[in-house]
């Protein structure tokens, strides 16, 4: 199976809807979180998958609702990586072009945190989308954004060491710049024109406020 466009749930608290009703329906694929199903079919969305090690799931749900519906179980019970990251590498056999994720909000601090190391874990170009921010990697071969309208908060975390950061179209632009774990990516603005940012490798988080 192949697709464009997917759209993973996760378990926790979804952002508005008007953020996540245009992923629903632009999406080719949805995947379910484990126990992220409930909350899809009580916004009667029928997920194509649910990948997980399933112990969030109603154990009534399980055969013939689940059956009835026409979704596929992925059973991953490796306790070695969240649901999320099982999702993002089961996206690895759909040959997904874009990634979008809701859900990584509300619920546990360490299952919110887990969201951002998952991204990293699988190498994902998957985009998480929160209700005032969206967060994503910057792939080492760069990335162009339009459109951002100018004042708009835009923060980078590298997350280990990365080289080689370029950062322009903010007030506080980066030229080659080394990146380490801590603040000094912290709070940049837009100024209205293209962002481009680019590195020479390694994990590095943008958090781009709507």
């Amino acid at each position: 199976m192949q697709a464009k466009n997917v759209l993973i749930a996760a378990n926790g608290t979804w952002p508005n809807q008007a953020i996540w009703k245009p992923l629903v329906d632009c999406s080719d694929i949805i995947i379910a979180c484990d126990g992220a199903v409930v909350q899809l079919l009580q916004n009667d969305i029928i997920p194509n998958f649910i990948v997980g090690d399933l112990d969030s799931i109603p154990q009534q749900m399980f055969g013939s609702q689940i059956e009835q519906l026409g979704i596929t179980v992925i059973p991953m019970p490796n306790q070695d990586s969240n649901d999320l990251a099982k999702a993002l590498q089961y996206c690895k056999h759909l040959d997904a072009t874009n990634i979008d994720v809701i859900g990584v909000e509300g619920g546990r601090l360490d299952h919110q945190i887990g969201a951002y190391f998952a991204l990293c874990e699988q190498g994902s170009n998957a985009i998480l989308h929160l209700d005032n921010w969206t967060a994503r990697l910057v792939p080492s071969k760069g990335l162009a954004l339009n459109s951002i309208e100018k004042g708009k908060n835009i923060s980078l975390f590298a997350i280990g060491t990365v080289n080689g950061v370029k950062l322009s179209g903010v007030e506080w632009s980066l030229n080659n710049q080394q990146l380490l774990p801590g603040t000094n990516g912290l709070h940049n603005e837009s100024n209205g024109q293209q962002i481009q940012i680019s590195h020479l490798g390694g994990h590095l988080l943008l958090l781009l406020e709507r």
